[in-house]
């Protein structure tokens, strides 16, 4: 009876982090901003296109929780700070103090979180366009867009 009631509790533990951030070491960042984007791969048929289609969130709500040890971010708490994405994707969180959250994103009803590490950088030094939080596979990462090749096709192509 036992092994029942903990394989219940070890299964409920692992369908309720599905869509938690991959790992739980935070992001550095200098500023709280970016852009927020899908990144699809093509679809069988398409040849030897290596192109990836990079779409926007545009009209997206993103929140910033603090991080907690004992609770799961962020079902009963309240952010700290609340962003709406522009037509681009790009949002910007301003008068944030140094420290750890939980950036969490709704997409399509489901929440996907990152843990960042926000250490600010000289002041108008950063661009927050080249901030990528990326939605890949059901996976939500943090990529700076000079690693990508795709976004920077989509850029000169008008994205």
């Amino acid at each position: 009876m036992k092994w029942k009631l903990l394989f219940v509790v070890l299964l409920f533990g692992f369908l309720s982090a599905s869509h938690a951030a991959d790992s739980a070491e935070p992001v550095a960042v200098d500023e709280i901003c970016g852009r927020l984007v899908s990144v699809d791969a093509p679809g069988k048929g398409a040849g030897n296109s290596v192109k990836e289609a990079v779409k926007p969130f545009e009209h997206t709500r993103v929140r910033l929780f603090p991080p907690t040890a004992g609770a799961d971010c962020c079902a009963l708490m309240t952010p700290v700070a609340e962003v709406t994405t522009s037509r681009d994707g790009s949002f910007q969180f301003k008068k944030s103090v140094p420290g750890d959250y939980w950036l969490v994103a709704t997409l399509g009803g489901i929440e996907y979180k990152l843990l960042i590490r926000y250490q600010p950088g000289k002041k108008g030094s950063v661009d927050c366009s080249r901030y990528l939080y990326v939605l890949e596979n059901g996976k939500f990462q943090f990529q700076r867009a000079d690693s990508l090749v795709q976004v920077r096709a989509a850029c000169l192509t008008g994205f």
